[in-house]
Parts: structure tokens; C-alpha cells; sequence
């Protein structure tokens, strides 16, 4: 026996978050980023550890809360000298949130709460990165974009502007070999209260 046990590690393309704690589990920061990379690959906690630059004992709390909230899973397991290697993949490239079954289970304001968090946890991440010091410049002064623009849309266009967003990001999910971590964060939706 060689100690290895694999699994199928293919991901699927999109998985719905469909109970509200799995979705509160995904907004943090450092498990969003976990599960990003194992989008791309199958990693260790020692691979992941190194890459995210974070100590594995943390790492492996976050793990475990992504395993048993099905959003990460186990694709093979290896014995090395003589303790159990775990290799982890995300389920899917995409996570989308099942508002209808969510709904089930928690309030409007409970769900937009949940999902605003990760607006949230964005803007944390980028006061941290101006606090850690200016990141090595692009090609202008600056290589951060932020924008709002309220739009007036009927149902249709809003429609198509969802999947040509949805397209775009897409576009850029495979990594570059020389790339480094960018954080991208969309937010779509009407402002305007169904009047009843």
C-alpha cells in the first residue's frame, strides 16, 4: 500500500450558497482568498500556509469551517512520514447565492446583511493595504479603481449587464504566471423599493 488515496477533483463551474451560515463562512477575508486559490489547484495546508503567508494553525481552522460548510472538499490523502497529508479544491469556480432558498431560512435584511459583508470585507482589505504600505506602482499613479454610478435600467438591460459582468470576470479567472493577488468586487442590484 502506498498511503494515497485520490478523489476526482474536478470543480464545478458554479455552486449555489444556499444556508446563510455557509455564506457568513465565505465572506472572511482569509477563507475567501483560501478559496480562490483552491478554484486554480488542489493545495496542502502547507502549501496554502506558505502561499497566503499565514501560520497552518489558523489556516487549518479555516479549512475546517470551508470543509464542513461544503464549500472546500478532500481530493486525496497521502501518509508522510507517518502523519495524514490532505489535499484540498474548492467545489466550484463560482459560489452564487440561492436567495430563494436562503429565504427559507433567514430574512431579506438577514441575507443582503450577509452579502454585504463582503462589500465590507473588501473595504477592510483595502485600508489594509494602504496601512501596509504602497504596493509597487503599475503603470499610473495608482493601480486601484473604485467606482459607483446609479443607473436607471429596465429589466432586460439589467439582465445583460449582470451576464456581461459575470462574463468578464470570466475572462480573467485564470491566473497569470507573473500576476500577483488582486481583489475584484461587484455589486448589482436595484435601489429602488417595489412599491406595494
Amino acid at each position: 500500500m502506498n498511503g494515497r488515496m485520490q478523489v476526482n477533483d474536478s470543480v464545478l463551474a458554479v455552486a449555489e450558497i444556499e444556508r446563510l451560515d455557509s455564506l457568513r463562512t465565505l465572506v472572511d477575508s482569509q477563507r475567501h482568498r483560501i478559496v480562490t486559490l483552491l478554484m486554480d489547484e488542489a493545495l496542502t495546508a502547507t502549501e496554502l500556509a506558505e502561499r497566503l503567508e499565514i501560520g497552518r494553525t489558523r489556516l487549518y481552522h479555516h479549512l475546517r469551517l470551508l470543509e464542513q460548510h461544503g464549500i472546500i472538499r478532500v481530493v486525496e490523502r497521502r501518509i508522510v512520514s507517518g502523519i495524514e497529508e490532505r489535499r484540498y479544491r474548492s467545489i466550484a469556480r463560482t459560489f452564487r447565492v440561492n436567495r430563494s432558498l436562503l429565504g427559507s431560512q433567514a430574512s431579506e435584511p438577514e441575507i443582503s446583511d450577509a452579502q454585504a459583508s463582503f462589500l465590507e470585507a473588501m473595504a477592510a482589505d483595502l485600508r489594509a493595504r494602504a496601512i501596509s504600505g504602497p504596493a509597487s506602482r503599475v503603470d499610473d499613479d495608482s493601480d486601484v479603481l473604485v467606482a459607483r454610478t446609479f443607473l436607471h435600467l429596465n429589466d432586460a438591460r439589467r439582465r445583460e449587464l449582470r451576464t456581461r459582468l459575470s462574463a468578464l470576470i470570466h475572462e480573467y479567472r485564470n491566473p497569470d504566471a507573473d500576476g500577483r493577488e488582486t481583489e475584484l468586487g461587484v455589486a448589482l442590484y436595484t435601489t429602488e423599493r417595489d412599491a406595494t
